[in-house]
C-alpha cells in the first residue's frame, strides 16, 4: 500500500502532471508553483472516488487513494478527491518541486479537524493553499490584519484570529459574513492528518455525491440530487432525477459516467436513497 504522505522519491510525477496540463519550463520556482496550483485547481472536488474505494476495500486505511492514483484519476476519468486525497496529492508536487510545505487542520461547523490544506514556504513567509476549497493560487497566511482573497466563485477573506494560531476564511454576499472554516496555522503532524483522513470516511455527506468545481466562470456544486450555479448574474438550483445524476456529472463537471454510475451503484448497495 502506497504511503499517501510519503515525501516524493523523484520528479517523475510531478514532470507527468505538468505534461499533462501542458505546463511549460518555468525559471521561477515561484511562478512554477503558482502554474501548479491553477492546473491543479481543474480536479473537481468530488467524493465519488472516496464511495467506490472505501466500498471495494472495507477499510478508511486501505481507502485512501495517494497521490499517484489521484493523478490517474483525473487522467483516466476526470476525476479528483475530497480535501484529503487532493491535499495530499497537491502536496507531493509541491514537495517534489522543492518547495518546504506540510498539511494542516480547519475546523468546520459540523466539528474540527475536517477540512484540510497545505502550508507551503514561500521567501520563508507561510503561504496557504487549499485544493479542497477552490483556491487556485497560493496566499500568503496574514498574521495581523484580513486579507481579500477570490475562490469558489465568491469573495473571501482570510482572517486572523487574536490568539495568533487561527486563521478564519469567511465568505461575503450580499452583506452577510459567513465564517467557512478555521485554519490552524502551526502543520499537523503526519498521525493527526491520517487519523483526521479516516474518520471523514464516516461523515454524513458519504451518504451522498457531492461534487464541485468552477467552470467557465460558474461554481458548481452537487449535493445529493441537487444541483446549485452560481455566478456573476446570481445563484440557481434545480433538483435532478435519479436517472440523470450521472449525466448530469459527467456534462456539468467532466467526470466520467462509470464513476458517478458506480459510486451511486455502492450508495444503493449500503441503502442510502441517492444510489
Amino acid at each position: 500500500m502506497s504511503h499517501p504522505l510519503a515525501p516524493p522519491k523523484d520528479p517523475s510525477l510531478l514532470l507527468r502532471f505538468e505534461r499533462r496540463f501542458g505546463l511549460g519550463p518555468a525559471s521561477d520556482p515561484r511562478e512554477r508553483l503558482r502554474r501548479l496550483a491553477r492546473a491543479f485547481a481543474h480536479l473537481p472536488y468530488e467524493n465519488l472516488t472516496k464511495i467506490i474505494k472505501l466500498s471495494s476495500t472495507g477499510s478508511p486505511a486501505l481507502a485512501r487513494r495517494p497521490p499517484a492514483e489521484v493523478i490517474e484519476d483525473h487522467e483516466r476519468f476526470g476525476a479528483g478527491g475530497t480535501c484529503f486525497s487532493l491535499t495530499a496529492a497537491l502536496l507531493h508536487l509541491v514537495r517534489a518541486a522543492g518547495f518546504r510545505a506540510e498539511p494542516l487542520l480547519a475546523d468546520r461547523r459540523y466539528g474540527p479537524d475536517t477540512h484540510c490544506a497545505i502550508r507551503v514556504e514561500i521567501d520563508g513567509r507561510p503561504h496557504l493553499l487549499d485544493p479542497g476549497y477552490l483556491l487556485d493560487r497560493p496566499v500568503e497566511l496574514p498574521r495581523q490584519s484580513p486579507l481579500a482573497v477570490a475562490g469558489a466563485g465568491q469573495g473571501l477573506s482570510l482572517e486572523p484570529l487574536p490568539d495568533g494560531r487561527r486563521v478564519e476564511l469567511a465568505s461575503y454576499a450580499g452583506g452577510a459574513r459567513r465564517v467557512r472554516m478555521i485554519f490552524k496555522i502551526e502543520p499537523a503532524d503526519e498521525a493527526q492528518f491520517l487519523r483526521a483522513w479516516d474518520e471523514s470516511f464516516f461523515w454524513e455527506a458519504m451518504r451522498y455525491p457531492v461534487v464541485t468545481a468552477v467552470r467557465g466562470g460558474r461554481h458548481l456544486y452537487l449535493q445529493g440530487n441537487r444541483l446549485q450555479e452560481r455566478d456573476r448574474g446570481g445563484t440557481r438550483r434545480r433538483e435532478i432525477g435519479p436517472d440523470e445524476i450521472a449525466s448530469r456529472i459527467a456534462r456539468d463537471f467532466g467526470i466520467s459516467p462509470a464513476v458517478a454510475t458506480r459510486a451511486l451503484s455502492a450508495l444503493r448497495s449500503a441503502g442510502e436513497r441517492h444510489g
